[in-house]
């Protein structure tokens, strides 16, 4: 996406200014540089929804032209995003938008086919089924969940949350428990760790909210998958000991979303390492199992010490797979995931002492990237061009990390 046209459809957050911002919302703005750009992307956010809940693809630029095209990747995260932006800011725009998203998100996941296939023929024509299983983890959580949350008198939605849940089950697998519901070229099912780690995240946010403890059992399950060592030929770990981090997955392939040459099979990602890093954290939270608790610790601060001896550029900018481009969002992940760690009191204290000035240093870069002014095209830096802006949802994925970055960063490091 050029400049021009990302400055352009920002340019929309000025001509809705007053429609959009209360007085409230106004005095927020000019309460630190931190919480100022989280508005301005709060603000896109909101204004490239559709009437219905949807990323409009006529004013957005992150939606995949196309009928089909749903755009839901961003969705997920940008719910949550946005209802902490309203938190901060008790402005009800972002509620409202939040709400939508979700509701969008939540009703258009689907049974999956019968027999089990991520594809349906209308006419002849194959059309990809909105049934894979990072698609209900993403509507379980953040959207079920976080919309409960802020709507708690509203309970029109459980009824499709169990059905969500059990239509998961059709994606078990006795290797990695759960299965995405795609294949990777020859194989089956990708058995992606980002993809996973969502459905992890989405058990536990409807285990929150319904109590239902089969989905707890579920994520415990799953757990496994990513607490074991990945194996050449085996879909049941997907843990890289040589790299310290959660590969991309355990098969062989590439060309997927912000690939160039990279394999599955021996790539790790800065992306998996804080999807699957908030699971298991999270998970912790829900165990008293001390042995399970010091592997999920190990594992994470291993992918936190290798998102930054491998990926982050001298002057603080984080890479996807290594120090190949620089990306704003990225950076906003790894000051996440040390935040998670932080809060988990996981990071044993010479670590913290070594890591904290680098992760300091990530967030510095980040918040002086996040302007309207300083804000680079997507939010990417090219420095050798072996990663992909493609596809465009996921650019808006990265902006909602950085909004919420944004917003909880600066209690912990100033702005």
């Amino acid at each position: 996406m050029l400049r021009r046209d990302f400055i352009e459809a920002g340019s929309l957050w000025s001509v809705a200014t007053a429609l959009l911002m209360t007085q409230h919302a106004e005095e927020s703005r000019a309460t630190s540089e931190a919480l100022q750009n989280a508005v301005e992307f709060g603000n896109r956010f909101v204004l490239w929804q559709s009437s219905y809940g949807s990323v409009d693809p006529v004013v957005c630029p992150y939606r995949t032209p196309g009928r089909l095209s749903t755009g839901i990747q961003g969705l997920g995260p940008g719910v949550r995003a946005l209802y902490k932006l309203y938190q901060a800011t008790k402005e009800p725009i972002y509620k409202t938008a939040a709400d939508r998203y979700a509701s969008y998100v939540i009703n258009i996941v689907v049974d999956p086919p019968t027999p089990y296939s991520n594809k349906f023929i209308v006419d002849g024509h194959a059309h990809t089924s909105l049934s894979a299983a990072w698609m209900y983890g993403k509507a379980l959580a953040p959207c079920f969940e976080w919309f409960t949350s802020m709507n708690p008198q509203e309970g029109a939605y459980d009824q499709k949350a169990f059905a969500m849940y059990q239509w998961l089950q059709r994606h078990r697998r006795p290797d990695s428990y759960f299965g995405v519901g795609y294949p990777a070229g020859k194989y089956p099912d990708a058995q992606f760790s980002c993809d996973l780690g969502e459905v992890g995240t989405g058990l536990l946010g409807f285990y929150k909210v319904t109590h239902h403890r089969p989905a707890l059992e579920d994520a415990l399950g799953l757990a496994k998958f990513f607490l074991t060592d990945y194996q050449e030929g085996s879909g049941q770990g997907v843990w890289s000991p040589e790299l310290g981090v959660w590969l991309v997955g355990p098969w062989p392939g590439g060309g997927a979303e912000h690939f160039t040459t990279q394999q599955y099979n021996t790539s790790g990602w800065v992306w998996s390492a804080l999807v699957d890093g908030e699971f298991l954290l999270r998970l912790r939270e829900e165990t008293s199992d001390a042995a399970l608790k010091a592997k999920i610790d190990d594992k994470c601060v291993k992918a936190l010490r290798w998102c930054v001896d491998s990926c982050q550029f001298e002057d603080g900018a984080l890479g996807m797979f290594g120090r190949d481009d620089k990306w704003v969002g990225l950076n906003a992940a790894v000051v996440l995931l040390y935040l998670r760690l932080k809060d988990a009191n996981a990071i044993p204290a010479d670590i913290d002492a070594q890591y904290r000035p680098k992760i300091e240093k990530a967030w510095k870069w980040m918040l002086a990237h996040t302007s309207r002014e300083t804000y680079p095209p997507d939010g990417y830096i090219r420095v050798t061009g072996k990663t992909s802006t493609k596809p465009p949802e996921n650019l808006m994925w990265l902006m909602a990390w950085t909004i919420e970055a944004l917003l909880e960063a600066p209690t912990r490091f100033g702005t």
